[in-house]
């Protein structure tokens, strides 16, 4: 038996709906602003609900989440969108520099959103793509690891976390140098040492997050 939505229950979907938008708008806001320890009640007087409606939708935890997951989306489409380009180097600048760009609105959570992207970058990810391409096009180095790109990534990312809007030149100023660094060229020297690997890294990022929860706790 099949049931019709009552205008009652539409009316109920489009509040919950936009409910979710302005807590979502309202906790990018205030991370950026106050930082990851800004409390759920702060939230919700941003967003202009009560604190049971936000409680009975998200935890913090959760709220970084679908913050996260609306960045990844939006980074996806970017990275498809650079695979267009017909210059495999053209296209990897520019999605880097809009994902800087992109982070560069939400500093607080640069971190989190770096590790977890890490943790999704899949054989069919288009950042694994876009390195793939520019490696077999000659324009990037060949021993230059998805690891590499990712720490470089994260670095720049802290950096603008540092610089901020008061020096906006230096996102495209360190991605032109990352990138130089990256550049293949006849007859370079091998990089040094060996890249990090995926399982590697995310030991490392879990000794370093663990180390920060501590000193976050004991501060």
């Amino acid at each position: 038996m099949s049931t019709t939505a009552t205008p009652a229950d539409r009316c109920l979907r489009r509040d919950a709906a936009e409910n979710r938008r302005r807590i979502l708008d309202a906790a990018r806001d205030a991370f950026a602003l106050e930082g990851i320890d800004v409390s759920l009640i702060e939230i919700a007087r941003r967003a202009g609900v009560g604190n049971a409606t936000l409680h009975r939708n998200f935890t913090k935890e959760s709220l970084v989440g679908a913050l996260f997951e609306e960045w990844r989306a939006k980074r996806d489409a970017a990275g498809l969108h650079a695979l267009d380009d017909p210059d495999p180097w053209h296209g990897l600048q520019t999605f880097m520099v809009d994902t800087l760009e992109d982070a560069s609105r939400n500093r607080t959570l640069i971190d989190v959103f770096m590790i977890r992207l890490h943790r999704g970058a899949t054989p069919g990810n288009p950042v694994v793509r876009l390195m793939r391409r520019a490696q077999e096009s000659g324009d990037l180095r060949r021993d230059a690891s998805l690891e590499d790109l990712f720490l470089m990534f994260w670095g720049i990312g802290r950096t603008i976390g540092i610089t901020g809007p008061d020096a906006p030149d230096q996102l495209h100023r360190q991605v032109a140098i990352a990138l130089e660094g990256l550049r293949a060229r006849p007859g370079q020297s091998p990089l040094p040492g060996d890249a990090v690997t995926k399982d590697g890294l995310e030991r490392l990022i879990g000794d370093w997050a663990q180390a920060t929860l501590v000193r976050r706790r004991c501060s």
